[in-house]
């Protein structure tokens, strides 16, 4: 059975399924939303660009009081329980700081409000998402991932070969202020950023539909109509857009999802076989390397020039170069840990709009943080930051161990995407990353979830309760 099932001590009892359709549609809605909202702010409504910002924000509230009102809310959520504390006692933190004077002097309300958002607004739909989505619904996420990265594709190659300073790429503003302009990825070259703001919202983009296109051609959901139209065009956007993208993070959270689909081999999933996802793994081996030396050979030739260049330079700053800075965030925040207030400098004073404020008016660059958990040094100081580490820490092991127990490819997939990014990535201070972190965490608890069901493997099928079975829905 999926996730509508009746089953008293395991799922919530459901009674009209219609309501929990409705609030499938809005998610996806705000899952398009969070792809194209650079869209709007780029190329739209350019002097709207910061109110734009939060454009998701009202739908994600009426996700919560469609969830509320029909019954959908988690309620037996351990996890969802530690995160609503967690913003309880941040909320009380805020406040204190915002009385004691702590915080940004000119508007102190704001960035707080600012803060709290960014930390603890998206947390409660991830669990709806993994309470309300069934197989079906999570292929109509494939579908509409596979639609968007193929018109990415496209659009990345234009700006890849459009000048740096072209309206594709920053944007149709003539004011400065108002124009987004990627990081450089040589002096002909911008690194492309797709339909969003920054080439970070592209990685999440490319490397995410990389795990649902290993997964279409491995058969971790049944491709038909539609689908298994768009798989094909899909596999070449997201390889065009991997190539382009100039991104060495991009390629190294590329490594993770192959590296999860290699665990899916060993250990054999529950949608197939373990010889077809390794047919899949060779075949796209082979495809790259022989559109890397083809169609994409500009592109990859601009890559390595960008990571030699760079390898050069942080080799003098971490050991193992760009490993070593990819897991710098694991110890960056322990420079803060002693010298940082017990209050911290005010949450929301080291996320993305308190940078842009330090640059226009020159604020202290203590307020910095480049890695999340020193972040939260930052923004709650050195106690409160760690429970929200912590918290960090243990989800991320508590999803490990479902997606495990689950078996499922699909969900393995997911995982090898989102591991990183619930870790050590900067959901708290970079927007895109947030909504598609706490997103990502529904859609792969879901993929656990419902595959399982489907394969007869848990408690609504066998009648063999698991234990603990709610803590993650």
């Amino acid at each position: 059975m999926l996730f509508g099932a009746e089953q008293v001590g395991v799922f919530s009892p459901r009674v009209d399924d219609s309501s929990r359709r409705r609030i499938v549609g809005m998610v996806l809605f705000i899952y398009v939303l969070l792809i194209v909202e650079g869209v709007l702010r780029k190329w739209v409504l350019p002097e709207f660009g910061q109110v734009l910002f939060f454009v998701r924000d009202p739908f994600v509230l009426a996700v919560y009081a469609m969830a509320l009102v029909s019954g959908h809310w988690p309620r037996s959520s351990l996890w969802l329980t530690l995160a609503l504390l967690l913003a309880l006692l941040t909320s009380v933190l805020a406040i204190l700081q915002v009385a004691l004077g702590v915080g940004n002097p000119q508007a102190p309300m704001l960035f707080a409000a600012y803060g709290l958002r960014n930390y603890f607004f998206y947390i409660p739909l991830a669990f709806i998402i993994a309470d309300t989505f069934r197989a079906e619904d999570l292929q109509r996420m494939a579908v509409i991932t596979f639609a968007l990265v193929i018109l990415s594709a496209v659009l990345v190659v234009l700006q890849f070969y459009s000048p740096v300073g072209a309206a594709i790429n920053v944007g149709i503003s003539d004011d400065p202020s108002l124009q987004f302009r990627g990081l450089g990825l040589n002096e002909l070259h911008t690194r492309p950023m797709g339909f969003f703001t920054s080439d970070v919202g592209q990685k999440q983009l490319s490397v995410s539909a990389l795990a649902m296109v290993l997964a279409g051609w491995s058969g971790a959901w049944r491709t038909g109509g539609f689908s298994r139209l768009l798989l094909p065009f899909a596999t070449l956007g997201v390889l065009t857009c991997l190539a382009y993208s100039g991104s060495r993070g991009a390629v190294l959270s590329s490594g993770l999802v192959v590296l999860a689909a290699m665990a899916a081999v060993a250990r054999g999933g529950r949608e197939t076989s373990r010889g077809r996802v390794l047919a899949v793994l060779i075949g796209m081996f082979v495809l790259v390397t022989i559109l890397g030396f083809t169609f994409f050979a500009d592109g990859i030739a601009a890559f390595v020039e960008r990571w030699n260049t760079a390898d050069g330079f942080e080799s003098q700053h971490f050991s193992g170069g760009i490993f070593g800075r990819a897991i710098y965030g694991l110890v960056d925040f322990l420079r803060l840990f002693t010298d940082t207030p017990l209050l911290g400098y005010g949450i929301g004073m080291a996320g993305n709009a308190a940078q842009q404020l330090a640059i226009s008016t020159g604020m202290p660059l203590k307020y910095s943080a480049e890695t999340d958990w020193a972040r939260h040094m930052v923004d709650l100081g050195p106690v409160v930051g760690v429970f929200f580490m912590t918290f960090r820490i243990a989800l991320v092991f508590a999803v490990a161990r479902r997606v495990v127990n689950s078996r499922s490819v699909l969900a393995t997939l997911l995982f090898g995407y989102l591991g990183y990014e619930l870790l050590l990535g900067q959901i708290t201070g970079h927007g895109t990353i947030n909504g598609y972190a706490w997103m990502f965490v529904g859609f792969t608890l879901a993929a656990a979830a419902a595959f399982g069901e489907e394969a007869g493997t848990t408690a609504t099928t066998t009648g063999i309760k698991e234990p603990f079975p709610n803590l993650l829905r």
